[in-house]
């Protein structure tokens, strides 16, 4: 039997970074994802950035996350946090396999 390969795959940081950004959301408690001047510019200009507040690195074949968010008032941030890792780890190895070296969020503010 032959092997045939159909070809690589090969998924953009930027679809990583939406997938990571979506999963953030979906967390009880997450108000909304942070980005620097320039992303909270653009979205002041109608242009959507839905990478906002996510940072990659990529380190052989394992995947480092940094995502900077805020939190709604009454919810317990530590928790919030660790769902978000929760949430964002799982997600991304269900959609496209790959294993997360760390997951680091920055609560940047509460949202009252």
């Amino acid at each position: 039997m032959e092997n045939k390969t159909l070809g690589t795959i090969e998924i953009k940081p930027q679809a990583l970074a939406v997938i990571v950004s979506i999963a953030t959301k979906e967390v009880e408690g997450v108000s909304k994802l942070l980005g620097n001047f320039t992303t909270e510019a653009l979205e002041k200009i109608g242009k959507k950035e839905y990478s906002k507040g996510v940072k990659l690195y990529f380190d052989e074949n394992e995947l480092m996350i940094e995502i900077s968010c805020s939190v709604k008032a009454g919810y317990p941030i530590a928790k919030v946090a660790k769902k978000v890792q929760e949430n964002v780890r799982n997600t991304l190895f269900n959609m496209t396999e790959l294993n997360t070296k760390n997951i680091n969020i920055n609560i940047l503010g509460l949202e009252y």
